[in-house]
């Protein structure tokens, strides 16, 4: 199972990090589809034409719209998108020609290209907690725009398992990390999900590279 630990430095942005969360894991149900929140019209009361105009003009501006731009609008605050904005901003002129992310680009992450089971957000305290998710499959897209999520909800990540090892989360500015990894807790951890036999078969992976951490798929999500 992957996770993240973190600290919580504004616990009024926690709900809204849990809207997010919990949007997050109805997209991954089978046959799951986003309540429309289209403008509901009463035509019968329209008695003028400038009020049926106004009316189909406020119906048309909303179709215009693609769907997910509606559902980043109604699910993301303010507050995340200034980040977001702010992070691509820095991001995308530090790749020069190859900086094309946008705002857009994140959210089709969440909803898509993060490719995990949400398992579980939890609160360990008032200042810390942990979500969990796993996967199957590799790639499954990454934590690091997830990691930079969560920033944005003043959510800062500690600790994580990203699939490879278990790494501290050390923020050397706003949107930049380093990490310490922990082999010895990582094999540890991973042995802990596993029945004595299927442990020492392990013993022989080294999680260094994708095709290495295809194996640990194979035995840790088989």
């Amino acid at each position: 199972m992957l996770y993240i630990k973190f600290n919580i430095q504004d616990n009024s942005k926690y709900p809204d990090f849990q809207t997010l969360y919990t949007h997050m894991v109805n997209m991954r149900e089978p046959g799951f589809e986003y309540v429309d929140n289209s403008p509901e019209i009463d035509w019968d009361t329209k008695k003028t034409q400038e009020e049926v105009d106004a009316a189909v003009k406020e119906l048309s501006d909303y179709l215009d719209e693609k769907p997910e731009v509606h559902r980043y609008n109604e699910l993301i605050p303010d507050y995340v998108t200034l980040f977001l904005e702010q992070f691509l901003k820095a991001d995308n002129e530090k790749l020069a020609s190859l900086g094309i992310q946008d705002i857009g680009s994140i959210f089709n992450y969440l909803e898509y290209g993060f490719e995990v089971d949400m398992d579980a957000l939890e609160k360990i305290n008032e200042q810390e907690g942990i979500v969990t998710f796993s996967t199957g499959n590799y790639p499954f897209g990454g934590i690091e725009r997830f990691l930079i999520t969560m920033k944005a909800y003043d959510l800062v990540p500690t600790e994580c398992f990203n699939g490879f090892e278990i790494c501290e989360l050390n923020w050397t500015s706003k949107f930049d990390y380093e990490t310490a990894a922990f082999p010895e807790r990582t094999k540890e951890y991973i042995q802990s999900y596993k029945t004595s036999k299927e442990a020492n078969n392990l013993e022989n992976i080294t999680i260094t590279t994708p095709s290495k951490l295809k194996q640990l798929y194979a035995y840790f999500f088989k």
